[in-house]
């Protein structure tokens, strides 16, 4: 019996052991291919692909996808995979048993196909094209890679229509990758560049045909804007009405309507706008009128009575009885007042419009005020109504009808209804301009539009925001300028770059400064010198700016051409028939043409506005007019104009307000003199005032205990 077992063990050895002798063509096939005997396995494998189809497939895959063999291509690799797995999935399991001896099942063809997905993937990157990632899609349906490929190929392709920037490159990619995530960039992209191009003239007629044809565009309101702009560039009564006929249903035609009207009763007074109703009977915003007429005659000013406030009229009658513990100047229609520590607004009329129980009043943006009590901020509308509730820690401006609001710890954005339109995520959130509101994440500062998306990725650690069409940012401490879209148009090389003033901005870098224009190019080189207080003095102003060359200080055009030659120590703002000059350590005058007036006189020199300039000597002031005539000799220790065409003065005995001849309208001798209008000034002296009229030369009300001075007029 023993025997007879050890013989059946010994022949069961002996045939494993001469198996390869006896092998059939598939196993010699894969004994080939184990010795990398490439042309022999592949001529094997291939008698064997009727009979034994999916283990044939996958060994003529396996060699393709080895490169040491002269056969080798990625295609048929996947091509001959593909063949295996379906030969597989059809073959009976007696076959699977059989082919499975070599090593061939399900997981080794899912292998393979990997292996072709990855060799595949690996070409593609390498060519790096629209075309190389289409194919592998359109090849590789089922690689875990064609996700990735995606991705990469819309890339591209956007980056494409974006160095084309046309509005057939963006409708191209947007028909061509429907389901891009590039998609929504490039449909704004669209409607700016349809935009742009229809409207190349910048003319009022193709902003007309571009509004007709894209009804539905964003850019519909900007070009009726420009329409606005160009038919109304004197903003005079006459070119708002024609442009009110011309284009009754432009956004703006309330805006013309408000500057007519704002035109005819500039002095708010009865008469005015008497003349205007009748001249304008079709005005739409009667209701308004009507209010205007009823305060047009009463001109308010505060006055104190027992330590309360109210106000009085310009004749010194009380029209707003004395019952505030505070009360600021009117602002249009209505006036900030405290009560019991609270505030609120009222009317010309003193009636409560802003219920007066709040911590703090806004002013209005767009018919809304933020209110705030006990730490928690809503907002009112014109007529005093709580339209946001009081459930923010922050609410800002409206524009646009958002605001930005604070909940615990984020920011979001709401409408005037107190509605989360854009959900509270951010660290911080400004105010939109144009439609785009900076905002701050973890990562750092960027930009939404009114939409909440992302149009400057939050990278930087400022942007300064959109209320112009470029912005300044820094990063890594250097600063650039980008477009609302986030391109940098001025790349951040720079330490400082000012606003753009008259279509330039300064620029400084390694202690040179220049000029860039709104394409981010430098018009003025990087040649002048930047000493300390460049970034206050070197902005261009009428289309001039102050520049260092050599140590001396000149005027230069936006041509860069100087206007006044560096021979100069400082030259003040030109902003007037006559420029303040340095030299030697004395200002004097040139005329707007660089020629020098006088030079050498004065220790202290100050800009020219509206035809008079301040002027000190020792320490004494004076004014000069545009022909450098002394009007006022040096003889007040300050000087200071005011918006009526007067000017406060300053003695040992006190301050006073003169004209501009210098005639003395009050005498100097109040502790302050601050002008209402053109008629009416208060004065302060030992912390109580009174208002004078100019006119009539005398007080119209004084505070009890009150006493003027016996040198001051009146």
């Amino acid at each position: 019996m023993f025997r007879s077992i050890v013989r059946a063990i010994l022949f069961a050895v002996f045939s494993v052991a001469v198996l390869p002798a006896v092998a059939g063509p598939l196993q010699k096939a894969f004994q080939a291919l184990e010795v990398h005997n490439y042309f022999l396995a592949r001529e094997l494998f291939q008698k064997q692909v009727k009979k034994h189809p999916a283990a044939a497939w996958y060994g003529l895959s396996v060699i393709s996808g080895r490169a040491n063999n002269p056969f080798f291509s990625v295609d048929s690799c996947y091509s001959f995979a593909m063949r295996a797995d379906a030969a597989f999935t059809a073959a009976p399991d007696k076959e699977r048993l059989y082919i499975g001896k070599n090593g061939v099942d399900h997981a080794a063809i899912e292998a393979q196909k990997a292996h072709a997905f990855g060799l595949a993937w690996d070409v593609a990157k390498s060519v790096n094209t629209i075309a190389s990632y289409d194919r592998y899609i359109n090849t590789y349906l089922q690689s875990p890679h064609v996700a990735e490929a995606t991705l990469i190929r819309d890339h591209l392709a956007f980056r494409k229509a974006r160095d084309q920037n046309t509005s057939a490159a963006y409708l191209t990619f947007i028909e061509t990758y429907p389901s891009a995530h590039e998609v929504y960039e490039a449909r704004n992209r669209f409607n700016e560049a349809v935009y742009r191009e229809t409207t190349a003239d910048r003319s009022v007629a193709s902003y007309s045909t571009f509004i007709e044809q894209h009804t539905e565009s964003p850019y519909v309101r900007q070009a009726e804007d420009e329409i606005f702009r160009l038919e109304t560039p004197g903003r005079t009564a006459a070119e708002y009405k024609a442009f009110i006929a011309r284009h009754p249903r432009n956004h703006r035609v309330n805006d013309a309507w408000r500057a007519i009207y704002e035109q005819y009763t500039r002095d708010l007074s009865t008469n005015t706008i008497t003349r205007f109703l009748q001249e304008f009977p079709d005005y739409p915003f009667v209701e308004e009128l009507v209010g205007d007429y009823q305060a047009a005659s009463l001109f308010l000013l505060p006055f104190r009575q027992d330590g309360k406030w109210g106000f009085i009229d310009d004749k010194g009658t009380e029209r707003v009885k004395a019952q505030y513990e505070w009360v600021e100047p009117f602002e249009g229609g209505q006036a900030l007042v405290g009560l019991n520590g609270r505030t609120g607004t009222i009317n010309r009329g003193g009636r409560v419009v802003v219920p007066v129980e709040f911590d703090d009043v806004s002013d209005p943006a767009e018919g809304t005020s933020t209110v705030e009590r006990a730490g928690k901020v809503g907002a009112v509308d014109r007529s005093g109504e709580l339209v946001v509730p009081m459930v923010f820690s922050e609410v800002g401006e409206f524009s646009g009808g958002l605001a930005y609001a604070a909940g615990e710890d984020k920011y979001g954005y709401i409408n005037a209804r107190g509605e989360v339109v854009i959900p509270f995520q951010f660290v911080s959130a400004g105010t939109f301009h144009n439609g785009i509101a900076v905002v701050e994440t973890d990562t750092g500062f960027g930009a939404i539009d009114m939409r909440g998306s992302i149009v400057v990725p939050p990278q930087y650690e400022w942007v300064e925001g959109f209320e112009e069409p470029l912005s300044r940012v820094r990063k890594d401490g250097r600063v650039g300028l980008i477009s609302s879209f986030g391109d940098v148009v001025l790349p951040l090389d720079y330490t400082h770059v000012g606003p753009f003033v008259d279509g330039l901005a300064l620029v400084v870098e390694n202690n040179k400064c220049g000029y860039v224009d709104g394409r981010g190019q430098l018009v003025v080189p990087l040649e002048y010198e930047a000493p300390e207080g460049v970034t206050s003095f070197g902005d261009f102003r009428n289309g001039r700016a102050e520049v260092q060359s050599t140590g001396k200080r000149c005027l230069i055009n936006a041509k860069n051409e100087r206007v006044f030659p560096c021979q100069f120590t400082d030259i003040g703002p030109a902003t007037g028939a006559l420029v303040p000059i340095r030299k030697k350590g004395k200002w004097g005058y040139a005329s707007n043409k660089g020629t020098v007036v006088f030079d050498n006189k004065y220790d202290m020199a100050w800009e020219m506005l509206r035809g008079m300039a301040r002027v000190k000597s020792g320490e004494l002031m004076g004014l000069i007019d545009s022909t450098g005539k002394e009007v006022v000799p040096p003889r007040y220790k300050d000087i200071n104009e005011t918006p009526f065409g007067t000017f406060i003065v300053k003695s040992d005995a006190g301050s006073g307000l003169i004209d501009r001849t210098g005639r003395e309208l009050i005498a100097p001798g109040y502790a302050m003199v601050a002008p209402m209008d053109a008629r009416i000034v208060k004065v302060e002296r030992n912390e109580r005032f009174g208002y004078i009229d100019l006119t009539e030369d005398r007080f119209i009300w004084k505070e009890a205990g009150f006493d003027p001075p016996t040198t001051a007029a009146p």
